[in-house]
């Protein structure tokens, strides 16, 4: 079999005939020729006869017996006239404006997914920039516009990711467990920009979106999809009630005489802590702050009975325990309890939307643990769009071919 044979059929590269291949330093080069005459424009896919001018160049490809490999054969410039400019022509065997084959690409992005940049780069002998070129590369190519379609329910929620207080805004689809879309900022210009994307009539799906209590996002949302049910999330509610309860402690401390703080000292678990995890030293010290400490025990009851709706089934109960506790809790005389249950007010329909359809971010949360790690292991972003690019890359359900090593 002749080496030009052979190396055909270890590339398989769509497109390319080899026509000779020789060493050199900087490793294999194989000298390919192309099977087609027609020039393809990269952004509207026109085909032309006409060439305006052509180069040779060289596209780093997957390393053979161990060998660094690139692929080096002719590139030609056309005169789109549906683009009304002079652009470098499309080619099978390498996505537009790359230096890297296809195969390469989709071996980076795949190990990507699993792996931190440095290990990546390291692998495969690219840079750590290069790394992060092929993932936006690859979630341009494979994020499609049909993941907005079917949209039914979805969650809104804020990651920071550097410093000086820089978010993202993301936004998942409940029912198919994926993020489907990041900007920068957490505004409501912000989650605009989302529903602007997505059109009116995709938007006129949307049933359920679920969402923590940011004034901005609430904007966003009754602005664009005002027939949808806002759900407040419960982790968030929740957590409403337990600071108010950890501000009832901090205030007892303050306000206590050093002698008489005993009681009160590392309790913050015990009056967080569901009742049901608790351990015997834990209600030991809730048993001593409800003989000692009225008020913080008045906090810990309101915090737990604020919990107790949220397992609620029916939806008219829940309301009249809801209102019955809002009540309470403005009759307690403890302020973070009575700003709590103004808010409860203000919030009302969007608490008990919670108990109809059960929708939670937990999943959402879930995904902001996984972004929170992707960053990690990057050792951080300078900008927004790499990290948007790896968002989608390991968290919108992108499938690449896998990494056949044997």
């Amino acid at each position: 079999m002749r080496v030009t044979k052979l190396l055909n059929k270890l590339l398989n590269l769509q497109g390319l005939w080899v026509r000779g291949v020789r060493i050199e330093e900087d490793g294999l080069v194989i000298e390919v020729r192309r099977r087609f005459r027609l020039l393809t424009c990269p952004e509207c896919g026109t085909q032309v006869k006409g060439r305006f001018e052509e180069t040779t160049r060289r596209w780093r490809h997957l390393a053979l017996f161990g060998t660094t490999t690139w692929i080096e054969g002719p590139i030609r410039r056309l005169r789109c006239p549906g683009c009304r400019k002079v652009q470098t022509e499309a080619v099978p065997w390498a996505r537009h404006r790359s230096a890297f084959t296809r195969p390469l690409e989709d071996a980076v992005g795949f190990l990507t997914q699993k792996l931190d940049h440095t290990a990546v780069s390291k692998l495969f002998g690219i840079s750590w920039a290069a790394v992060g070129s092929i993932a936006e590369r690859l979630v341009a190519e494979q994020l499609h516009q049909d993941r907005f379609d079917g949209l039914r329910a979805i969650g809104v929620d804020e990651f920071g990711f550097a410093a000086h207080h820089r978010y993202l805004t993301v936004v998942t689809d409940h029912d198919r467990e994926r993020v489907i879309w990041v900007g920068e900022g957490k505004s409501s210009e912000a989650l605009a920009t989302f529903f602007d994307e997505l059109g009116p009539e995709r938007c006129a799906s949307i049933e359920l979106v679920s969402l923590d209590m940011a004034a901005g996002y609430i904007k966003a949302v009754e602005a664009a999809v005002p027939d949808a049910t806002i759900v407040f999330d419960r982790f968030h509610v929740a957590r409403l009630a337990q600071r108010a309860v950890e501000e009832v402690r901090r205030a007892q401390m303050r306000a206590l005489d050093p002698d008489d703080r005993q009681p009160v000292k590392r309790t913050r678990w015990a009056l967080l802590k569901n009742p049901e995890n608790l351990r015997a030293s834990e209600k030991a010290k809730l048993e001593l702050v409800r003989k000692t400490n009225t008020a913080l025990y008045r906090a810990y009851l309101l915090k737990e009975t604020f919990l107790d709706i949220f397992e609620y089934r029916s939806d008219y109960y829940a309301r009249r325990a809801l209102d019955a506790w809002t009540a309470w809790a403005q009759r307690s005389r403890l302020q973070p309890f009575v700003r709590l249950a103004r808010t409860v007010r203000r919030h009302r329909d969007g608490i008990l939307a919670f108990i109809r359809s059960r929708l939670t971010n937990a999943r959402l949360e879930g995904t902001n643990n996984k972004v929170r790690l992707i960053s990690h292991r990057a050792f951080g972003f300078h900008s927004a769009n790499p990290l948007i690019a790896m968002i989608y890359l390991c968290c919108s359900r992108i499938t690449l071919p896998q990494l056949q090593l044997s």
